[in-house]
């Protein structure tokens, strides 16, 4: 590897280093605000400006030499920009001469000569960049004095520019045009990162800006742009206004919004969640996060319950603990262990999954089930790391990772755009990687996408189909048929053709990578026909499911066995039970963090629930890769943690709960898997547990398709995304919806699992005729579609 010196210190680095990441490397800082994290550097910025020099082998191929003997380095006529700057064998940088300060600080010169100075109502204030800079390497006494010697601090003599301050991008950005620097770090994220065309540079010179289409941002991961941007010039929206930096709380933990596990910084003051950061982890989610995780924590605030409640004459009324246990006693007298179901949230822990796989076992009882499972486990399909994604000669996805999992997306277009994994150096992940061009269009040969709906990846395949729900069964096996030579079945909606040149693609690979989402892992047929294919062809498999941590209940066991004629008590952790087990059970114990109409109605009791913000446990993600929840600094009254709210469960059907605390299951799992739970990996330990569960077929039938949704039900709650999402949509080929007689425009009442929900009608024409398709936030199913038009809204 090329020995670099970088003032006094030497070091080794790889070939194709920037210069910038060698100064970093060395220990040394260096300030920057064009590049950042894997973003291309343009060296805009010129704050990277670097003294450096190299030598020059002569014609005999020696190193040329100097008087001295020693080996001469030329150096460049001019300051460099380290950022775009390749490292060579004996490079020499210098970081701290008078020529670098002196640059350096009149860039800072410059990029505050239009600046407001703002800070004391701008919230980036204690964690800005431009902050930093100014004061690290801003105006020197030594580069700027007056005749007489005093230091000049200040050569303002002119009215600042002044333009739109508060110009929203979308519900969840603001845009500070005065406080925008031009960096270009957003422009160049939404290109590179989600490949997002949605943001550029608008007019030129001093009237540059940054401008969006009218439709704003419309993308999955637009939050990120607040975090890498190094002024206050976009703010997130929820956050804004909410509180100092230095007054936050910041609890380093795991976002349970979808089965990826993203780590998160969670920021709290005052007892509340104010604010949603990305923490980076390069073999997750690099330094992003979908919006989702971003924006959707302001339900953990609404409508909390913060104390036990007990139904007393038709209502719920506050209670004590004690009184809550002597209600679950009385009410689950002289009804037999093994009819008592459990259901978990999808978000429950490792822990809090072991806790109640023992209860159940304890019980007796087969009624064992967590929400968003699917009729599939995700643990039949191996699971693979994401970098192998930028490994693999071919991507195969029959779902949509977009909406069903977000960070895939992302993964997804770094391979297409071929994206290496980076080196890693003593800073950690590379500042400025050399290896990434901008405007690198995406290759489609390496992608075939298929969906029983149109998906943003599809845009990015050279192979591709819209096939109708309930017919992934089909598809795979036409293109199981394809891959043995053999002409692919009829699949409506798809071109043979598309099938033939994705199994061509496939079989020409060596390293393949398979993405299924819930419409493949609900049909135990389509699932069974996938895990042929990928163990056939030795292919990793990102198994989408709805839930969090789906593979780590299913290694502790949570998974129903019991018969049809059902439980007739329950204790319920979930926000949308299944309403067949609600008009079966005769008592209901709900562990709940916030009221709803399901709570109201059914609950007999409700023990107070905390948030996954609030939880310390485990998650094993859709990679199997084990990861910590840690709890914010919340105020959430009295409530536990499931495990709690199991064990005084226990206590009321009269037994000894085998698991009672979070500590005491780590100590358990230690036990049983050799795992400390609380050492893991900084960035997560892999563990592929072997988990033989039999699928649970539900049924599926008729013309009303839940399509999976990043936004879950809980998500629409806050005030925020209801703007950002507006009107939740019906949507529908144009033929189908005027076959039932329904007008686009057309205000519906829509019959579902969660109830009934009010929808806009929209008109699709990509769309498979026949169907209605409803963003539901929970596994892909097919129902009976009833709308009603409520009286006098018929249209929006």
């Amino acid at each position: 590897m090329p020995k670099v010196k970088v003032n006094d210190r030497t070091v080794e680095v790889p070939p194709g280093t920037s210069a910038m990441d060698a100064i970093f490397h060395a220990g040394y800082d260096v300030p920057l605000f064009c590049a950042e994290r894997h973003l291309s550097p343009t060296g805009s910025c010129r704050m990277c400006l670097v003294k450096a020099g190299a030598p020059r082998k002569g014609p005999d191929g020696e190193w040329i030499k100097d008087e001295s003997g020693e080996v001469k380095i030329f150096w460049f006529p001019k300051l460099m920009a380290s950022c775009t700057l390749a490292v060579s064998e004996g490079m020499v940088i210098d970081t701290l001469s008078d020529e670098v300060r002196h640059a350096q600080s009149g860039m800072v010169e410059l990029t505050l000569a239009n600046h407001p100075l703002d800070c004391p109502t701008c919230d980036k204030g204690g964690a800005c960049d431009l902050q930093d800079r100014a004061y690290e390497y801003g105006l020197d006494a030594k580069f700027y004095t007056d005749p007489s010697g005093e230091p000049v601090y200040t050569r303002y003599a002119f009215t600042k520019r002044h333009v739109d301050k508060h110009h929203p991008l979308s519900e969840f950005i603001i845009l500070d045009r005065e406080r925008c620097i031009h960096c270009k770090r957003c422009v160049r994220y939404f290109e590179e990162i989600p490949g997002d065309q949605v943001l550029d540079f608008i007019e030129r010179a001093v009237h540059t800006f940054i401008g969006t289409a009218d439709e704003g941002l419309p993308s999955n991961f637009s939050g990120n742009i607040t975090d890498i941007c190094p002024v206050g010039a976009l703010l997130d929206r929820v956050a804004r206004f909410r509180g100092r930096n230095w007054e936050f709380e910041q609890t380093p933990s795991v976002s349970t919004d979808d089965a990826s596990g993203q780590f998160i910084w969670i920021d709290a003051r005052s007892g509340r969640i104010e604010r949603i950061r990305a923490r980076e982890n390069p073999e997750l989610n690099d330094i992003w996060i979908s919006d989702a995780a971003r924006f959707g924590h302001e339900w953990a605030d609404m409508d909390r319950v913060t104390q036990p409640l007990v139904r007393k004459g038709g209502s719920l009324e506050p209670a004590t603990w004690e009184e809550a246990l002597a209600a679950m006693r009385q009410g689950l007298e002289g009804v037999e262990r093994k009819r008592v179901g459990l259901v978990l949230p999808g978000d429950a822990t490792i822990e809090e999954g072991l806790a109640a796989s023992e209860l159940a076992k304890q019980l007796e009882s087969g009624f064992l089930d967590f929400e968003g499972r699917t009729a599939v486990p995700a643990s039949n399909f191996p699971a693979v790391p994401f970098a192998s994604v930028l490994e693999a000669d071919y991507l195969l996805v029959v779902g949509d990772p977009t909406e069903e999992l977000p960070i895939a997306h992302v993964w997804i277009h770094k391979r297409l755009r071929g994206v290496p994994m980076p080196p890693r150096f003593n800073h950690g992940t590379p500042i400025a990687d050399l290896s990434i061009r901008e405007h690198t269009p995406p290759d489609p040969r390496l992608l075939g996408a298929f969906a029983p709906h149109p998906t943003r990846v599809m845009a990015w395949a050279e192979a591709k189909g819209v096939f109708e729900p309930g017919h992934a069964v089909a598809f795979l096996a036409a293109f199981d048929a394809a891959l043995a030579g053999r002409e692919p079945t009829e699949v409506a909606g798809v071109d043979p053709a598309a099938v033939k040149r994705a199994a061509g693609r496939w079989l020409a690979a060596e390293k393949r990578v398979l993405f299924l989402g819930a419409e493949v892992l609900m049909d135990p047929e389509a699932a069974k026909l996938a895990e042929k294919i990928a163990k056939s062809q030795g292919a990793g498999v990102f198994a989408m499911t709805p839930a969090a941590n789906a593979r780590g209940l299913e290694a502790m066991g949570v998974w129903p066995t019991g018969d049809r004629e059902g439980p007739r008590a329950a204790f319920i952790a979930a926000e949308a039970p299944p309403q067949k087990l609600l008009d079966m059970t005769e008592f209901r114990v709900f562990h709940a963090a916030r009221m709803s109409e399901v709570v109201r109605r059914y609950a007999d009791v409700v023990l107070p629930a905390r948030t996954p913000y609030e939880k310390r446990g485990t998650l094993l993600n859709v990679e199997s890769r084990l990861v910590g929840l840690e709890p914010a600094h919340v105020d959430a009254g009295e409530a536990e943690g499931l495990t709690q709210a199991l064990g005084l469960f226990a206590d009321a059907l009269g037994v000894q709960a085998p698991v009672r605390f979070v500590r005491q299951a780590r100590r358990r799992f230690h036990e049983r898997y050799r795992i400390d739970l609380d050492k893991l990996e900084p960035y997560g330990t892999l563990w592929r547990p072997r988990v033989s569960l039999a699928p649970r077929p539900a049924p599926m039938e008729g013309n009303l398709y839940l399509r999976p949704s990043m936004w879950k039900a809980r998500h629409r709650l806050g005030t925020t995304v209801q703007r950002a999402l507006g009107a939740l949509e019906l949507a529908a080929h144009p033929e189908t919806a005027l076959a039932e007689g329904l007008d686009e425009g057309a205000t519906l009442e829509v019959e579902t699992p969660q109830g009934a929900l009010r929808a806009r009608l929209v008109f699709d024409p990509e769309l498979p005729k026949g169907w209605f398709f409803l963003p539901a936030g929970m596994p892909a199913a097919r129902l009976p579609f009833r709308a009603l038009v409520p009286q006098g809204g018929e249209t929006s």
